[in-house]
């Protein structure tokens, strides 16, 4: 998964969760009163442990293939 859909995928993510009450209490007196719900905090955990494990892949496979751009420099020169 490249790095742009992975941060779409995050923000689009938390997004959602923020727009269930169940999860997330948006105040209508202001943001410094709004916040998590006890299930939202695991719910975000679980969703950040996820998208933990794409950016994990992701950036291996970067590497992998910087590698291998370089082994075929190489190997040209």
């Amino acid at each position: 998964m490249e790095k742009q859909a992975i941060k779409d995928l995050l923000y689009g993510g938390i997004n959602e969760l923020m727009q269930n009450r169940h999860y997330y209490y948006d105040s209508s007196v202001g943001s410094h009163y709004s916040h998590w719900t006890d299930e939202g905090k695991d719910a975000l955990m679980g969703f950040m442990n996820q998208i933990t494990h794409y950016i994990y892949e992701s950036d291996q496979n970067r590497l992998t293939e910087r590698a291998k751009e370089l082994v075929m420099k190489e190997l040209k020169s």
